[in-house]
């Protein structure tokens, strides 16, 4: 008889916090109850800053001395923050990338100093292939993992009368294989394939007294750019790209996210494996009425997609966000759900979040949350979202 009544008293308790929107504690962790998804909060047993992939069941992370370091899960509602390797141990610009393929990771310092490490190979390198301020740094590209090259990237600012440097490193042999030759446009956007880069070329046009800008595929051992349906498309639809590892793209999936200037919107581009029958998807019948999307960031089986909304307001004219999801199946129109949407807000930065499989959870998103002074990890499961989305359809 006690058993029934605690039962019956915990599925009213969660009944009400359901109706009530709000925040419930069970088993020690912290569950807030908002359209049907159920965030889980677990508190960090210590400072870590930035997530991004890193290996199964796993994410990548800065600890508290600045160094390169992992965090995992123990059952259900715990985490440990364990550092990789006794490095950089500096103060790290917001700026992390990695290869989880390649157990490679890469961030920089103010001083334009990039710091490597490769956990696999028990490989570190700080260093500063090009000291310069006229230059913008975008994110290194991984050219070839099994060869293990990287590539470091100076643009440019606008106006500027410089040439974009580009450097080819070998990290495990510690040194520069490449430089770029004379009059250099080419910047990097990400590796397709082994021999072929996504690049962007600029090029001045005389006639229209204006400096032009066309994707392209670069071979940088013949350094020679080559065009197919993909890149032809990417510029018809003259398309902005911001692309790092399961961020806005999964090329085994074979898509990208972008803002098209023609659309004046965020796109999805698909394409076959010979990139070929390319598809541009505007996005704008998924958001809400009046709102927008940001960056978007994928799972590594490229069925998981989430990104925030812009275009709420607060009561003194505050911008907000929220956060939307998307299951990227062949069963949903253009392959993309409707999005589901959670209630709580959030402030905008940028986009250093990753999806994890959890080892009890399965897939879920996971991102810095911060509440009462103190720092958690939320976790969204993906079988709430697929619950939520099958509900709705």
């Amino acid at each position: 008889m006690k058993l029934f009544k605690s039962v019956i008293l915990t599925f009213l308790f969660i009944f009400i916090a359901t109706i009530c929107n709000t925040c419930i504690t069970y088993n020690n962790e912290q569950i807030n109850i908002v359209n049907g998804l159920q965030p889980i909060d677990i508190r960090s047993p210590g400072f870590f800053w930035l997530l991004q992939p890193w290996k199964e069941g796993k994410l990548a992370t800065i600890d508290g001395r600045g160094r390169f370091a992992e965090i995992s899960f123990v059952g259900t509602n715990r985490m440990r923050i364990t550092p990789l390797v006794n490095f950089p141990r500096m103060q790290l610009d917001r700026r992390l990338n990695t290869w989880p393929e390649a157990g490679l990771i890469v961030a920089q310092t103010a001083d334009r100093m990039h710091h490597l490490a490769a956990i696999d190979d028990n490989i570190t390198k700080s260093h500063i292939p090009m000291l310069t301020w006229q230059h913008i740094i975008p994110a290194p590209v991984l050219v070839n993992h099994h060869e293990k090259l990287i590539s470091y990237m100076y643009v440019p600012r606008n106006n500027s009368s410089e040439q974009s440097k580009l450097f080819i490193y070998n990290y495990k042999e510690d040194r520069i294989v490449f430089e770029n030759p004379d009059n250099f446009s080419i910047t990097f956007s990400i590796s397709m394939n082994d021999q072929y880069i996504l690049a962007q070329k600029r090029s001045f046009n005389e006639s229209t007294n204006r400096m032009e800008r066309r994707r392209v595929f670069y071979d940088w051992r013949t350094t020679e750019s080559n065009e197919n349906d993909l890149t032809n498309e990417l510029r018809r639809i003259q398309i902005n790209l911001n692309l790092r590892t399961f961020f806005n793209n999964n090329l085994h999936k074979r898509y990208l996210f972008g803002n098209s200037e023609i659309f004046n919107e965020r796109v999805m581009v698909t394409w076959d494996e010979d990139f070929s029958n390319i598809k541009t998807i505007p996005l704008s019948y998924l958001a809400p009425e009046g709102k927008r999307f940001r960056d978007f960031v994928t799972s590594s089986n490229g069925n998981w997609a989430t990104t925030l909304i812009w275009g709420y307001r607060g009561l003194y004219n505050e911008d907000f966000h929220k956060r939307a999801f998307f299951h990227l199946d062949a069963r949903y129109p253009n392959g993309i759900s409707m999005p589901i949407i959670t209630d709580d807000y959030e402030e905008f930065q940028s986009e250093y979040s990753a999806f994890v499989n959890h080892p009890i959870h399965g897939m879920c998103f996971a991102q810095e949350w911060r509440k009462n002074g103190r720092l958690y990890l939320r976790l969204y499961k993906m079988s709430d979202v697929l619950a939520e989305i099958d509900k709705q359809m």
